[in-house]
């Protein structure tokens, strides 16, 4: 009878050290894999190659050249998040529509694509700490000058018919005429035309713009309800999130996130995504 309680509690014991030396705290393994299996982190250190998807068309932000090659902000940070693994990198195409369908597919590993990380999205995709922020700022004529947004009140406004910003500028400024235009070039027409007070575009749109038309002036330093900007990534697995959070403060910290977005907007970071306290970063 002594003899049976041993060897029960001799099995008991190496079950309890089996579980502790194959698990970490995160339920990740110490292989790296993730609820028994494999974390993309792992996949891409096998593999050699890195897939980020990107946008090819949102300048300075990420755009694609004529011969192909993605140029700007966002693929400057998929090349060091290469380099920070020691794996070749390749960039993938991608929108609004394919950013999680690429990733599902297996076609890509991590979206760096000015993926704003809202409330929904967050139900079928987990995001990385942010990077930067974007959000709306306001353009006008140097002619017609505008002191500040509560100087908006009355004034005709354009904006691209159902974006984001027709929403900001429909819900934010009540008393000012929102006049709708099929497209973005179409709304800074209209301004540049004299037939509206001001034009209502993402932050690095209107920056760019104003530094592009020596007639025209963007309102503000910082964004106009500022949306956070993060990698995206399938949900499930921590050791991929962990590393990639990782990779962002570092890249924060050392000032190289702040010398490509001076490099590429001509502008700092946005105050919201510096400004984050170290407990809202993890």
């Amino acid at each position: 009878m002594r003899k049976q309680r041993v060897l029960l509690w001799l099995a008991a014991l190496l079950g309890v050290s089996m579980v502790l030396s194959g698990c970490t705290s995160d339920g990740a393994t110490n292989d790296g894999s993730v609820g028994g299996g494999s974390s993309v982190l792992n996949e891409v250190l096998e593999r050699g190659t890195i897939r980020v998807a990107v946008l090819p068309d949102f300048p300075p932000a990420s755009s694609q050249n004529a011969q192909g090659k993605f140029e700007g902000y966002e693929p400057e940070i998929a090349k060091k998040l290469a380099d920070s693994l020691g794996v070749e990198l390749e960039m993938v195409s991608t929108n609004g529509d394919t950013r999680l369908s690429l990733m599902k597919s297996g076609r890509a590993d991590v979206n760096i694509s000015s993926y704003t990380a809202t409330n929904q999205r967050a139900q079928s995709v987990t995001f990385t700490i942010p990077y930067i922020a974007q959000g709306a700022n306001v353009l006008y004529s140097k002619d017609n000058p505008i002191s500040g947004f509560d100087d908006l009140a009355g004034k005709k406004i354009a904006v691209a018919r159902g974006s984001t910003n027709d929403t900001i500028a429909t819900e934010g400024f009540p008393k000012s005429k929102v006049v709708r235009f099929d497209t973005i070039a179409d709304a800074i027409t209209a301004l540049k035309s004299g037939k509206v007070d001001a034009a209502m575009e993402s932050f690095t749109i209107v920056n760019q713009t104003a530094e592009e038309n020596p007639g025209l002036e963007a309102l503000a330093d910082q964004p106009y309800r500022p949306r956070l900007i993060a990698m995206g990534i399938l949900p499930g697995d921590p050791v991929w999130k962990s590393y990639l959070d990782n990779f962002i403060r570092n890249l924060i910290a050392t000032g190289q996130n702040a010398e490509l977005y001076q490099h590429w907007f001509n502008s700092p970071v946005p105050d919201v995504v510096h400004g984050l306290p170290p407990q809202n970063q993890g």
